[in-house]
């Protein structure tokens, strides 16, 4: 992911921010279904609504591509533009205590799943282009995530 991008993307985030908190990795994705595949996601987004818990139905429920902000103390979900950046709509966050990579797989799609807390969760889609945001993303979660 471009510094540009990371930087355009820290800006917007920071309206939504609380007093102290930093962000630390930006990345765009497709969000979808927690158990869905990774053509599955990219392709359809089956989404279930409460199946994956109200916070995952609300970030699933408003658009797949968004971009995706982990902070020191949480995971926001923004809405992207037309042309691939952060908007300025939040539409969802976790409480980074809550929130575990679940899964990662790296490829031609790239996925991440995230579990939230007790339950529910989404799975994060990548196209090829985008691979190292999810290998950052997926970095900056490691160092946090909750134990299994």
């Amino acid at each position: 992911m471009s510094r540009k991008f990371q930087e355009k993307a820290f800006a917007v985030a920071a309206a939504h921010l609380s007093p102290g908190e930093a962000p630390r990795v930006a990345a765009r994705a497709m969000a979808g279904a927690l158990d869905a595949g990774r053509l599955g996601t990219a392709v359809t987004r089956g989404v279930v609504p409460g199946v994956s818990g109200a916070v995952a139905d609300v970030v699933l429920a408003t658009t797949g591509k968004q971009v995706v902000v982990v902070t020191d103390r949480r995971v926001l979900f923004l809405s992207q533009t037309f042309w691939g950046g952060a908007g300025d709509r939040l539409l969802g966050s976790v409480r980074r205590e809550l929130v575990s990579l679940a899964e990662a797989k790296f490829g031609a799609v790239s996925v991440l799943r995230l579990a939230f807390g007790p339950g529910g969760g989404v799975s994060l889609t990548f196209p090829r282009i985008d691979r190292s945001s999810a290998e950052a993303l997926a970095a900056e979660l490691r160092g946090h995530s909750a134990p299994r």
